[in-house]
């Protein structure tokens, strides 16, 4: 293989596909990315066997071939190099890769390309279109609320339900709840159907696409493995193989009490009293009297905090405890000026959403102080 290229473009590629390599593995092959360098376009690729990144860029060899190199040292090469710099990669006669830049040379240890697993051949039988800003703004509302290494592995993912007509995402760790939906879809199924993205799937996914571009991406999607095509990067994952808890079950339809806040003066008030809660359970207290919220924290070394907020409210006094970290991640989640927060007794869970836009909507769970 013989190639010259610029060192933004190369630098760019492989941070496309860098995210797929783990830092330490027990298949060294695993650690490297492969470079291909054949029908016009260098392409690269990177894989942890769970999910799979390519980019690829228009480019016409000298010597076409394939090559796999360690992603870190690579990486860490292309990112020292001056800009504006032309480099040529060249596998010289023992296998080595050489990179040369204008007054730089280095020299790589490779491992051979028919080495590395590809997840080329994969069926796909369900398609469907949505754009890149719209699958963002799904994936970024919903995906802080996924459980991180729970026994119930089911948890550590995103759940994909999709209908003929919309796309919900659903992640939940069993203390709160996130839910978004959008029917800026097009699909090739009138089947429901519904999968689990794993979590570093939905990271990796999220951190390729430019939430501010209304470019059509395609999902594919089987019974094991979704993969999304954007203009010059290729992405596929496995999916969890198991059964998502019945989310919708979980949101209430009616509530006693429904409060209409200013959501940043709600947020930094739970901020600031946040400062003294418990580190370990980051528990505050919201009490409801007539026209007024006040907000609570205390600690173990009697410390205490305490935020008044005027509000709408006739109802009986209420008082409930809350996680203030998960329920300052849905209020910061949130995009308008006002937050709803519908309630219905100490024991049940609180809803929030903005009332002017209700396809995101967050519960969290109350716990006892």
């Amino acid at each position: 293989m013989k190639i010259t290229i610029s060192k933004e473009t190369l630098f760019d590629l492989i941070n496309s596909v860098i995210g797929a390599v783990e830092k330490r593995n027990t298949r060294q092959i695993l650690e490297n990315i492969l470079l291909r360098a054949e029908g016009g376009k260098l392409t690269l690729f990177g894989t942890d066997m769970e999910i799979e990144l390519s980019a690829y860029t228009p480019l016409k060899a000298e010597v076409e071939g394939s090559i796999t190199v360690p992603a870190r040292k690579f990486l860490d090469i292309c990112k020292s190099l001056p800009a504006d710099t032309l480099l040529l990669l060249e596998v010289n006669e023992n296998q080595r890769l050489i990179i040369e830049g204008i007054r730089s040379r280095f020299e790589l240890s490779t491992l051979p390309a028919d080495e590395f697993p590809l997840l080329d051949q994969i069926p796909m039988d369900h398609e469907l279109q949505i754009t890149e800003k719209a699958l963002k703004t799904s994936l970024d509302a919903t995906g802080f609320a996924m459980a991180n290494q729970d026994v119930r592995y089911y948890l550590n993912g995103m759940l994909f339900d999709i209908s003929a007509d919309s796309l919900a995402t659903v992640s939940t760790d069993g203390h709160r709840l996130a839910l978004h939906q959008t029917t800026e879809i097009e699909t090739n199924s009138e089947n429901s159907q519904q999968i689990i993205l794993p979590r570093k799937g939905v990271l990796e996914l999220s951190r390729l696409l430019d939430g501010t571009r209304e470019l059509p991406i395609t999902l594919e999607i089987s019974s094991n493995h979704i993969r999304a095509h954007t203009d010059t990067v290729r992405f596929t994952s496995k999916l969890i193989d198991g059964r998502y808890p019945d989310y919708k079950g979980a949101i209430p339809v009616t509530f006693s009490i429904e409060l209409t806040l200013d959501r940043l003066q709600l947020r930094d008030s739970l901020q600031r009293v946040s400062i003294l809660s418990n580190e370990k359970f980051r528990g505050v207290k919201l009490s409801l009297k007539k026209d007024l919220m006040i907000i609570e924290s205390n600690n173990p070394e009697q410390e205490t905090a305490k935020e008044e907020l005027d509000i709408n409210y006739e109802g009986d006094d209420f008082e409930i405890g809350f996680n203030v970290t998960y329920l300052l991640e849905a209020i910061n989640h949130l995009k308008g000026e006002t937050a709803m927060l519908c309630l219905n007794s100490p024991e049940s869970s609180v809803l929030t959403y903005d009332p002017e836009d209700e396809s995101t909507r967050y519960i969290v769970m109350p716990i006892k102080l």
